[in-house]
């Protein structure tokens, strides 16, 4: 896969964790306010589940079978119920679910590698194409996809290009595009229609660290539309970072080497985002069973 991110691999992969309580291997996960529930990438069992936050103990609801490497997932409200978007790297597009239909459907075109997913008020659908280093739009209403971040197909460090993206955050007020620049180890925050893109954590340079100014291979990207502070899941730092707006440095929230991570586990952390850019910032480290929340 040359750069792209592969997904990762672990003692725990091989193991049969296929209940209702269980996870294998999930690669992000997604809160749905209204309802209070949590959405995960069950990517090991090839399902999406839900678990509801207001019961305890938690089990988990199937809500998509048969899904293969999916990389992020965003929920939505419809008329009739919640409709799940996910990125899905093998079959590069992201496709979409919505109540009572077992197969999804595609929305937008080809996004190779596809990596993330984001929808805002207008039902446009934003990819992250980590094959093609840019960021599509896809739109509801003329039913066309154009490029949002970064050029089509050129991959490098200066501003104007991406390496490899992933996660991504839309700003539901302007359209700004954050972006999870993966291998240029910084996020990238692209104004609508701006021909470059300007770093909002970790180097501009693309130069990887484990320091308070560095990130090192981010995967996933939320910001507090109010604040404007941007969170970050550090991924190969372990890791979720902190940059205040207008920061040249990030603090550590969760994570690094407070949680003592087995270099073994190589499950996914990711940034919790809510469909309605809520003033409570929820991060869930998953693989080392720790819940943070900042209100």
């Amino acid at each position: 896969m040359g750069s792209y991110r592969s997904h990762r691999q672990s003692n725990h992969l091989r193991t049969r964790l296929n209940k209702s309580d269980q996870l294998k291997g999930p690669e992000a996960i997604f809160i749905h306010k209204q309802t209070n529930t949590l959405y995960v990438a069950d990517t090991g069992n090839e399902r999406i589940q839900m678990f509801s936050l207001n019961k305890l103990p938690v089990t988990g609801t199937t809500m998509i079978f048969n899904v293969a490497y999916s990389t992020k997932i965003y929920v939505d409200d419809e008329n009739d119920g919640q409709a799940i978007y996910v990125s899905l790297m093998g079959d590069h597009c992201v496709k979409k679910w919505v109540k009572g239909v077992s197969h999804g459907v595609q929305v937008g075109g080809p996004c190779s590698y596809c990596e993330g997913v984001w929808v805002d008020k207008e039902k446009n659908v934003y990819m992250s194409s980590a094959a093609s280093h840019c960021v599509f739009k896809w739109s509801s209403r003329t039913n066309t996809t154009t490029v949002v971040a970064a050029r089509e197909n050129y991959s490098g460090s200066t501003s104007d290009n991406l390496n490899s993206p992933e996660g991504i955050y839309v700003d539901g007020a302007d359209g700004t595009v954050y972006v999870a620049d993966y291998v240029n180890n910084r996020i990238q925050k692209w104004l609508t229609g701006a021909p470059n893109g300007t770093t909002v954590a970790g180097l501009s340079t693309g130069n990887e660290g484990s320091d308070a100014e560095s990130l090192s291979r981010p995967i996933s990207v939320w910001v507090d539309d109010e604040t404007h502070a941007v969170y970050v899941a550090d991924s190969s730092n372990e890791r979720i970072q902190r940059w205040l707006h207008n920061a040249s440095i990030g603090d550590t929230i969760a994570g690094g080497s407070e949680l003592e991570a087995d270099d073994d586990d190589n499950g996914s952390d990711e940034v919790v985002r809510t469909s309605d850019g809520a003033n409570a910032v929820v991060v869930v480290v998953v693989d080392c069973e720790i819940t943070l929340i900042i209100k």
